[in-house]
């Protein structure tokens, strides 16, 4: 690993040592798994302090750029991209109640429904498998004859971020991995509990699936928006 960090610039203190390996990260310098010098090395490197160092080394932890262990064997390691941090914002702004359940709804409307359309157009049949494979795991759930939400939320979560994979935008795709990753406790607090809910919770899965394997785009759509704002005017009644 050769790497060249340009020496720091006063006014920029620790943001110029964050900007200059983020800069090497994005442009394959150093690579995912690849360990950053040591602090005492990289301090020479930047003609810094020490403190400045681990500053930066802070930061890019809280990115989720790097993984900080201590000890003879530790040291930063490159992490692989992930939305974590934006999640854990976000999972705040919800607990806050910074985010509404009409802002969710929104959200999830225009994105789930450009996800259906995007997945009748281009779903292959293993991306139906996948879909199909969880429906099944959901209708057995449903046979136990479940009281309450949790499990199938689990499942629907997941039948979601399929869905959102087959449409190939990655950046669509973790948005809305992040929503589904932190709604769960508006689903806890708002969405009631019935088995005929539960059962047209499962339709609406079973339907959207139907229309991305008919490769119908404008249904698929349809379906998806529909659900959203379905269960999203039943939370509403319970606020």
């Amino acid at each position: 690993m050769n790497i060249k960090f340009k020496k720091m610039k006063p006014i920029k203190s620790y943001q110029h040592v964050v900007d200059e390996i983020v800069t090497a990260v994005c442009d394959g310098t150093i690579k995912e798994g690849d360990r950053l010098p040591s602090e005492m090395k990289l301090k020479e490197m930047f003609d810094t302090s020490r403190g400045t160092i681990r500053e930066a080394l802070r930061v890019l932890e809280q990115k989720g750029l790097v993984s900080i262990k201590t000890g003879v064997k530790g040291g930063a390691t490159i992490q692989k991209a992930n939305t974590k941090p934006m999640s854990d914002s976000v999972a705040i702004l919800i607990r806050q109640k910074k985010v509404s359940l009409k802002h969710l709804a929104e959200f999830r409307k225009m994105m789930e429904g450009h996800i259906s359309e995007q997945a009748a157009k281009i779903a292959e049949k293993e991306d139906i498998k996948k879909l199909k494979n969880i429906l099944q795991e959901a209708e057995t759930h449903i046979k136990t004859k479940p009281s309450g939400w949790k499990e199938f939320h689990k499942m629907d979560a997941r039948f979601h971020r399929v869905l959102a994979s087959i449409a190939k935008n990655p950046l669509i795709e973790a948005n809305l991995a992040i929503v589904h990753d932190n709604i769960q406790i508006y689903f806890h607090h708002y969405l009631p509990w019935s088995e005929a809910l539960l059962n047209k919770n499962f339709k609406d899965l079973c339907d959207i699936v139907e229309a991305v394997e008919q490769q119908d785009p404008a249904k698929a759509r349809r379906l998806a928006q529909d659900h959203v704002v379905r269960f999203n005017e039943l939370m509403e009644k319970n606020l």
